[in-house]
């Protein structure tokens, strides 16, 4: 491996397997918990207030309620209630605010507003006895321990758990809820995969800027990367779902232009693969994250994904190639994944 390792950021992206179980076995209770109160209110909508990482597990949360059950859910704009103070309908509602420290001074505003509006809220953080904790009904830890490096992994990966299996317990699908378990195992295969992809990331040493490209339940995990890519290798990037980029964007890509594609197999495989071909007669520099065969043929480069898995924990995984990804990048540009530039871990907006 690169001279100079481990960084704290390398040590947290190996730390991923044990932080998901041990916040399944620690936190079980209180999910299942808050499943049972949903259950019980018959929340039909869920309003998600985060920012950075936290926003694009709320990502996750849109696609994984939405499929699994049947509700509603949509990351709302802080500024709706803090600035604007609208008059907006929040019966039945679950207001559910994610920050890792549980000090975003936005997220708590809105969770504090909310309560007293009658909604029920939630908090999601990896700090127990925070702001977010306080003001919160329903508080939900993840159990990363402390997290030093800026950039967010364990952080990001326990709180998608947490969610899946929220969303499990509150559909009172046992099946899924078990399949978390599968998570951890996979995520070392992934780490079995480490020196190709620490090689292949040479090819992007002078990489200026890039697409990061998913539909459905893993356009989180593309928004994930992208902010990665950003964080640790000061890559401008942009991410889209596939649907939207086919609609438009896509017009504007060049050869030198490099396409990060996330697409395990699932229901939203077919549409990467035609994006994927489509990329390709353009001669677009492609990188697929995958276990589809016949996806991984197609483009440059390809970082090969565990076995088939569940659609609904892929995100789990394949964030974890797009984590080592950015951060071998970043070692061939000579940069500290740890501290990026004109970065805090905590952010306070208002």
């Amino acid at each position: 491996m690169t001279e100079g390792m481990p960084h704290m950021l390398w040590q947290e992206i190996h730390e991923q397997p044990q932080a998901i179980r041990d916040t399944i076995a620690e936190s079980s209770n209180d999910i299942i918990k808050l499943a049972k109160r949903l259950r019980e209110k018959d929340i039909r909508q869920v309003l998600v207030v985060a920012r950075g990482a936290s926003d694009n597990a709320a990502s996750y949360a849109r696609y994984l309620f939405g499929v699994v059950n049947g509700v509603l859910v949509t990351s709302v704009a802080s500024s709706l209630f803090t600035l604007y103070e609208a008059d907006i309908d929040i019966s039945n509602t679950l207001v559910l605010g994610i920050s890792q420290s549980g000090e975003a001074t936005d997220v708590i505003d809105v969770l504090e507003i909310a309560g007293k509006r009658g909604a029920l809220t939630a908090a999601l953080t990896n700090t127990p006895d925070s702001p977010i904790c306080r003001v919160a009904q329903m508080p939900l830890l993840t159990r990363a321990r402390r997290e030093e490096s800026v950039p967010a992994t364990k952080t990001y990966t326990t709180a998608l758990a947490v969610l899946h299996q929220l969303a499990a317990h509150w559909a009172q699908d046992t099946k899924m809820a078990d399949a978390i378990q599968a998570v951890p195992e996979l995520i070392h295969e992934v780490f079995e995969l480490e020196r190709e992809i620490e090689d292949k990331s040479q090819r992007y040493r002078f990489l200026e800027s890039c697409v990061i490209l998913a539909r459905g339940l893993n356009f989180c995990t593309a928004q994930e990367i992208a902010l990665k890519m950003a964080d640790c290798a000061l890559v401008l990037p942009a991410a889209f779902s596939a649907a939207d980029f086919m609609h438009s964007a896509i017009g504007t890509i060049r050869p030198d232009v490099a396409c990060i594609l996330v697409a395990p197999i699932g229901d939203a495989l077919s549409s990467m693969l035609e994006l994927a071909m489509e990329l390709n007669e353009r001669n677009t520099e492609v990188l697929t994250i995958s276990n589809e065969a016949s996806l991984r043929e197609v483009g440059a480069v390809s970082l090969q994904l565990p076995a088939p898995m569940p659609e609904h924990i892929t995100p789990m995984v394949a964030i974890v190639a797009g984590q080592l990804l950015a951060y071998y990048i970043a070692l061939h540009k000579g940069l500290n994944p740890d501290r990026p530039p004109g970065r805090r871990k905590v952010t306070r907006t208002w």
